[in-house]
């Protein structure tokens, strides 16, 4: 009865079978244990071998009225004493033995009969691939023809090398807005303003009603709950930027309720940000300020930077103020602006981009100074040749 013998295949490439087939070595019978397409396994005792010898052995496959043998060589792996165990690996197995070595085993299995003429046909297979050639696109006749080829292998190649740029910019931009690109937290256009707080309670009165005031002139008046009323003047020549409180308003101490705006200030940008992101700014960095009526001010300046003290230090956000680029009328005071800003010009890869701008600068104009001084050169016998006309006058006054 023909037995299988699987094993895990991190151990075993091919499974054994145990089938009726006798190895010659040397002139003598070994005893087989099992045989499969890429080894073969003998008992012990009759080889004396070690791990790595080649040996020459001789397969005979036992039929209905005739054996077949098939020499081949086999590389010993392994010898066990405890299982009185040879393992050999085939080795140097040509094609037409490794096929016929298939079909005799499949035949084994499956139990069919098999004659010589079956053994003969698959030894006579050949086991090389045929090759199918593949019909040449004919060549291009014509200009015209010459020239629509060509023209689809450039566009191919230059479509190629616009998506590669396309691609490397779109990287190149995330890299940049990620590294060096810094978003304002919130901005609006806002001016100096003059916040008039309460210095009491009590009721509100305002005696200025108009909405600019001189300094010195009353403002408003509060009566307290005793009876005592505190005047409150105008400390600068101001506009009533807002109101905080209505008429007869009862209003807490400490509680604003004007802001002045100076009639000679104007209107400025401030931006929030982060506390972590302060120390870039006071390396360098520019502002965009996008205005809602979609105007657009580009390398705008920072007119001042917060300064860290106290508690001012370890909290945010900071306020950074910014000159507007543009006129800005005193209604649009309050307004929402977005900006963003540019830490790049106080990188080091900008710091090094701004030497090498400022050489290729000197290098441009020392060349064009040298090719001006060549243009005065060359130009100098001309004008030495041309006649002068005040003394060509004097010449012919004397003639004369």
């Amino acid at each position: 009865m023909t037995k299988i013998t699987h094993e895990a295949e991190v151990q075993r490439q091919h499974p054994r079978y145990r089938i009726p087939v006798r190895c010659i070595y040397n002139g003598s019978q070994v005893s087989v244990v099992d045989v499969s397409v890429g080894g073969i396994g003998l008992r012990t005792g009759a080889i004396d071998a070690k791990p790595g010898r080649v040996l020459d052995l001789t397969l005979v496959f036992p039929f209905s009225g005739y054996e077949l043998s098939l020499p081949i060589n086999a590389e010993v792996r392994y010898i066990t004493d405890e299982h009185s165990r040879i393992g050999l690996r085939f080795v140097d197995v040509s094609p037409r033995q490794h096929n016929l070595l298939r079909f005799i085993l499949d035949a084994y299995l499956s139990g069919e009969v098999v004659d010589a003429g079956d053994i003969l046909d698959v030894s006579s297979r050949r086991n090389e691939g045929k090759t199918r050639e593949v019909p040449q696109r004919a060549a291009p006749q014509g200009l015209r023809a010459h020239l629509s080829h060509h023209g689809r292998t450039v566009a191919g190649y230059v479509g190629i090398g616009a998506l590669t740029l396309f691609l490397l910019g779109f990287i190149g931009m995330g890299l940049f807005e990620r590294m060096y690109i810094i978003p304002a937290q919130s901005a609006l256009i806002t001016t100096d303003l003059v916040t008039v707080p309460a210095p009491s309670n009590g009721q509100v009165t305002f005696v200025a009603t108009g909405s600019e005031v001189k300094a010195g002139e009353p403002l408003l008046t509060i009566q307290g709950p005793q009876g005592n009323s505190i005047v409150i003047d105008s400390p600068c020549n101001c506009v009533v930027q807002a109101r905080y409180s209505r008429a007869a308003n009862f209003v807490r101490e400490g509680a604003p309720i004007l802001a002045l705006r100076e009639k000679t200030s104007t209107p400025y940008v401030t931006a929030s940000i982060s506390h972590d992101q302060l120390l870039r700014f006071y390396r360098g960095a520019s502002a965009v300020i996008e205005y809602s009526d979609g105007t657009r001010v580009r390398e705008n300046r920072i007119e001042r930077l917060p300064t860290l003290v106290g508690e001012a230090a370890s909290s945010g956000p900071f306020l950074v103020k910014l000159a507007p680029g543009r006129d800005l009328d005193m209604s649009t005071i309050g307004q929402p602006v977005s900006v963003v800003f540019n830490t790049f010009s106080g990188s080091s890869v900008g710091a090094a981009t701004g030497k090498l701008r400022a050489a290729m600068n000197w290098a441009g104009e020392r060349i064009a100074a040298a090719f001006g001084q060549g243009n005065e050169v060359a130009a100098a016998p001309k004008k030495a040749k041309e006649p002068d006309v005040d003394s060509g006058r004097r010449l012919a006054g004397l003639k004369q």
